[in-house]
C-alpha cells in the first residue's frame, strides 16, 4: 500500500457519502444542505440552544467532509489535521468514515445497532490509524 492509494480510498469514502447525501436529499424533493439549513433555521428558534449549537456542529462537519474529500482526492498531506477534527464529530453524529457502513445500515432493514455502533467506531480508529501512519511518510 502506499500513501496516494489510502488517500484515494478516504477520498473515495467521503465522496461516497456526500453523494449519497445529495441523492437522498434529491429523491426527498430536497436541495442538498440548503434545504437542511433554511429548515432547520425555522425548526431551531423553537429549541434551547443546545440543539442550536448541535446544528451547527453537524453544519460545520459536513462542509468539514467536503474538505476532507478534496483534500484526499488532491494528496494533500495535511488532511491529517482534518481527521483528527472530524473523528469525534463523526461518531457523535454517526457519520462513518467507512461510508459502506452508512449505506449498508440504509438497505439492510434489520441490523445490529451495537455491531453498527461498534464497525464505525472501528472505521474512524482505521481511519485515523492509517492516515497517522502514511502522513509520516513521503
Amino acid at each position: 500500500m502506499s500513501r496516494r492509494r489510502i488517500w484515494l480510498l478516504w477520498g473515495a469514502m467521503d465522496a461516497i457519502y456526500l453523494i449519497w447525501y445529495s441523492i437522498n436529499s434529491f429523491l426527498n424533493n430536497r436541495i442538498p444542505y440548503l434545504s437542511d439549513v433554511v429548515n432547520a433555521s425555522a425548526i431551531l428558534q423553537e429549541h434551547s440552544v443546545v440543539q442550536q449549537y448541535m446544528f451547527v456542529l453537524a453544519l460545520v462537519l459536513q462542509m468539514s467532509i467536503f474538505a476532507s474529500c478534496a483534500m484526499f482526492l488532491l494528496q494533500k498531506k495535511t488532511v491529517w489535521w482534518l481527521v483528527f477534527f472530524q473523528a469525534p464529530l463523526r461518531l457523535v453524529f454517526v457519520i462513518p468514515s467507512v461510508s459502506l457502513l452508512f449505506i449498508g445500515a440504509r438497505i439492510v432493514p434489520h441490523y445490529s445497532v451495537p455491531l453498527m455502533l461498534g464497525l464505525i467506531g472501528a472505521s474512524e480508529i482505521l481511519k485515523i490509524w492509517s492516515v497517522w501512519r502514511w502522513s509520516k511518510k513521503c
